[in-house]
């Protein structure tokens, strides 16, 4: 009897080990799945910020062209007025 007490305690302790692995397991894999769209949230954000500086810096080129433009249109406009009062 005594022998037959040891197994069934043993087997409770077994079957309760085994219910708080599967609870561990089971708040594990919650926690992966949080990181893992935390994850995914973290990369499309990345994905944005980069296709913003992307943009900020095309409008940054376009509008260092448009100075260069206008810096040399103004250039020749003044070297036109100096050749016209040279002559």
């Amino acid at each position: 009897q005594s022998l037959s007490a040891e197994l069934r305690s043993l087997r409770a302790q077994a079957e309760e080990t085994a219910a708080t692995h599967e609870r561990e397991a089971k708040t594990l894999r919650e926690q992966a799945t949080a990181a893992a769209k935390q994850r995914d949230s973290a990369l499309r954000e990345a994905e944005e910020a980069r296709a913003q500086l992307r943009l900020v810096a095309e409008a940054r080129a376009v509008g260092r062209r448009e100075l260069l433009e206008a810096q040399r249109e103004a250039r020749e406009s003044r070297e036109g007025q100096e050749a016209q009062r040279r002559q």
